[in-house]
């Protein structure tokens, strides 16, 4: 009978000592993967078509929904300029960024973000979605 108890508490405290080691661990694991902050990137935004960008949106490849116009009121990517977005998070692999011209058309394109930095060039041989 004794030897029945020593195998039982035996067996007891090595659970413990496992649940003392691994439990620990995991919580560690969990808090790491939720604070690691989310690669940012800098992107340029180079407008060689014919019409001039009023607006700049960026979102996750998979998502409808844009981010914040990135233009502050009465800014304009006109023919020839560069915008700089500083700081995009990327979410993903990619990252969508979105712009709008003055007739309310959108074009899209998709950067990697595999690097700090990349570039998006719009040109007039890039299709517009003008929702028809």
């Amino acid at each position: 009978m004794g030897n029945s108890q020593g195998k039982k508490r035996l067996i007891a405290l090595s659970t413990l000592i496992c649940a003392l080691v691994v439990v620990p661990g995991l919580a560690g694991a969990a808090s790491t993967t939720a604070s690691t902050p989310q690669p940012l990137m800098t992107i340029a935004v180079a407008n060689n078509s014919s019409r001039d960008i009023l607006h700049l949106y960026l979102s996750p490849v998979d998502h409808d929904a844009w981010g914040p116009d990135l233009f502050s009121e009465g800014t304009i990517l006109r023919v020839g300029e560069t915008f700089t977005i500083s700081d995009a998070a990327c979410t993903g692999n990619e990252i969508k960024v979105i712009a709008e011209d003055r007739q309310g058309c959108f074009v899209y394109g998709l950067i990697s973000c595999a690097q700090g930095s990349a570039g998006w060039t719009i040109t007039d041989a890039t299709p517009p979605d003008c929702g028809n």
